[in-house]
């Protein structure tokens, strides 16, 4: 007779359960690899066998992830391996082959564990089976054929299967023999496998683990003895929408029961109460347990009694995601328990987050939902709290933990934010600015470091605004230079400074770093400023310059007609011999007399004369002779007749100095002899008389 109850236990313990285990260390098989059930048919005269195995298999082929279910049944001989794709087709394919061994009168003593290997290992090269494809082998462990080989028969099959890259699964029935559960464990593990021994309570809970939906935990293990109850406790928390208890009872008269917080056993009647019992295992199934202590019991023959449970809870309890926290800075944290995308009201709970700081130091603090202590809204959800300033940058590990008044039951969470060291602001002020009324002057130089080192930002994440007697200013910002178009790290700050005086300068960061806006003020600097009157200009000249020039031009030119009009020196001194004595032309003079006494040549100057004092003075086509008798020579005579202060001279003056006789002329004759010799021409007889100026 088929035993509907197990395959309700199968359909529950898969359907009714929330989320699947994901990669489960059992089952990696992926949806290109196969996963072979081969079911004993020496189950079939033992119940307790049938149970177990029934169990096992449906369990396995819900819960499989391969992409193809391969099954067979085998006893003497194999029959035909069959596949279907997983699923609804897989699950019918193995569980008509459990109806076909439960309506057998009677299974063989013994199967051939090593041709059903053998076939199957043949059957997975024919298809090209991928590797991390599977085989559970269901046995009750009795071997046809067995001899003293047996066991190295086993671990070359096993070696076959492990060459290929394929893992055989060994579940062995309750009424196998040790020794040949030892034998069956050996031939999982050499392939790399699991070995399920489901005469164990252990073994069972271990094949819901790793193959059901369930995400098990264990919250009962005991020894029981007879007719004594075994007795756990388990704290639901709130929004729990359902918990599964999964009893797995190594004897079938074991008793186990769910009572809820007011002592009432959870019965199948309840409408949101589902049981399912079969030999080896119970479920338990509430749907919306009220929160608080639920107890779980187990009465009945001295057994070993395991239970485990799923509970579903909504609420996923993390941090509010955001960019890292400024290093230094006061910073709040959020949390809040969430159901799919939304915070959710919780009523008396409270959170806590023990936080690891990246500077190794620990803190526990308190997040709040009241709008306190950094928590923008009250009654929101969102829980938050108001830490002390990070002072390292780097992970930081957080805890969090749920909890609700009049509760012992909590939710618990793993996160981690980082802390990070933001940009910064350093100011130098420029003291004793001189400028001009209306012109922009440098006031103060900005730098912008995260850490230790230079940051890039634009001019136009920088204000500056100037404080001044006057009242405000705004100040531009220039950059000193640009590692990368349009951004630099040192800025200088300028402004037009209206009057003389103390400045205060303020300089204001608004940028994002790391996704975060943040905002810096540097250190307030002082700058002293002092106004200078700018002279009027001209081609962009001052206009003194331009008169000082044109005062120079003028005296230059006024010099330059000065001179010009003074006659310069002209004629010769010559004796009475008709030599030169004085070649005034050709006199060499210091360029001072040359410009300041162009039109006089004082005595000193000729050195051939035989006199001193006085000077000769030229005008137009005139000479005379300054004589100063004080310090010249009194015995010189003009003419004859002594010499006066002032005399005019001329080819008919002569000079008698000292048994000397000399005379000024325009023209030497001997100076004309030579320059006409030069040109060729000849002369002949004594040189013609030359003319007086007066003549």
């Amino acid at each position: 007779m088929r035993r509907q109850s197990l395959i309700a236990l199968i359909a529950v313990t898969v359907l009714f359960v929330g989320a699947a285990l994901p990669a489960r260390a059992a089952d990696p098989i992926g949806e290109n690899g196969v996963m072979v059930i081969l079911l004993d048919e020496g189950a079939s005269p033992v119940q307790r066998d049938l149970d177990a195995a029934e169990t096992a298999v449906l369990t396995i082929a819900r819960g499989t992830t391969a992409g193809t279910i391969a099954a067979a049944s085998y006893g003497v001989k194999i029959n035909e391996i069959v596949t279907a794709e997983s699923g609804p087709a897989g699950i019918r394919l193995v569980d008509d082959i459990v109806t076909t061994i439960r309506s057998m009168e009677i299974g063989p003593a013994r199967s051939d564990q090593f041709a059903v290997l053998t076939d199957t290992f043949a059957f997975l090269t024919r298809i090209d089976a991928v590797p991390g494809s599977r085989v559970a082998l269901v046995t009750s462990g009795r071997i046809l054929g067995e001899s003293e080989n047996t066991r190295e028969r086993l671990r070359s099959v096993a070696d076959l299967f492990a060459s290929e890259g394929w893992v055989i699964d060994v579940v062995t029935l309750p009424s196998a023999e040790p020794v040949l559960r030892d034998l069956m464990s050996g031939l999982s593990t050499k392939s790399d496998g699991v070995f399920y021994d489901t005469g164990t309570a252990l073994g069972v809970a271990t094949l819901f683990e790793n193959y059901s939906s369930l995400t098990l935990e264990s919250a009962m293990d005991v020894e029981m003895r007879d007719n004594s109850a075994s007795i756990v406790n388990l704290d639901i928390a709130p929004h729990t929408t359902e918990f599964t208890t999964v009893f797995v009872r190594q004897h079938e008269q074991v008793d186990v029961a769910v009572f809820s917080p007011n002592g009432t056993r959870a019965a199948a009647e309840m409408e949101n109460v589902d049981i399912r019992e079969t030999p080896s295992a119970v479920i338990v199934r509430i749907l919306s347990p009220v929160p608080g202590n639920w107890s779980l019991q187990g009465i009945g023959p001295a057994s070993k009694l395991v239970a485990s449970v799923d509970i579903d809870n909504p609420l996923v309890l993390r941090l509010i995601e955001q960019p890292p926290l400024p290093v230094g800075e006061a910073a709040i944290i959020e949390a809040a328990a969430f159901n799919g995308e939304s915070p959710q009201l919780l009523s008396g709970a409270e959170i806590t987050a023990t936080i690891k700081k990246a500077s190794g130091t620990t803190e526990v603090v308190a997040l709040n939902d009241v709008g306190e202590n950094g928590d923008k809204f009250a009654a929101d959800g969102i829980y938050s709290v108001q830490l002390s300033a990070p002072k390292s940058q780097g992970i930081n590990e957080v805890s969090l933990q749920l909890s609700w008044t009049g509760y012992s039951a909590t939710l618990r969470s793993s996160t981690a934010f980082r802390s990070e060291s933001f940009p910064t602001l350093s100011l130098v002020e420029v003291n004793d600015v001189e400028t001009t009324a209306g012109k922009y002057s440098t006031v103060a130089r900005v730098q912008v470091r995260a850490g230790d080192y230079p940051y890039l930002i634009s001019p136009g994440d920088i204000t500056a605004v100037l404080t001044g007697s006057t009242g405000q200013l705004d100040a531009v910002v220039l950059a000193v230079e640009e590692p990368e178009p349009g951004l630099a790290w040192e800025f200088d700050i300028a402004a037009i400074i209206p009057e003389s005086g103390a400045y205060e300068v303020e300089v204001v960061l608004d940028s994002i770093f790391e996704g975060r806006a943040y905002t810096r003020t540097a250190p307030i600097a002082t700058s002293s400023a002092l106004i200078v009157e700018e002279p009027a200009l001209i081609l962009g000249l001052p206009v003194w310059i331009f008169i000082v020039v044109g005062g120079l031009l003028i005296l230059t030119a006024g010099f330059t007609l000065w001179v010009g009009r003074k006659t310069p020196p002209f004629g010769y001194i010559v004796d009475d011999a008709d030599r030169v004595v004085v070649d005034f032309p050709r006199l060499s003079r210091s360029l001072y007399r040359r410009l300041l006494s162009r039109n006089k040549v004082d005595v000193s100057e000729v050195a051939d004369l035989p006199f001193t004092g006085g000077y000769f003075k030229f005008n137009g086509n005139k000479v005379k002779l300054i004589h100063k008798r004080a310090i010249g020579d009194p015995s010189m005579r003009v003419n004859s007749a002594p010499v006066g202060r002032e005399v005019e001279l001329g080819e008919n003056v002569w000079l008698g100095v000292g048994g000397r006789l000399l005379t000024f002329q325009n023209e030497s004759s001997r100076i004309v002899n030579e320059e006409s010799a030069e040109s060729g021409d000849t002369v002949i007889g004594d040189p013609a008389p030359v003319p007086s100026p007066g003549d």
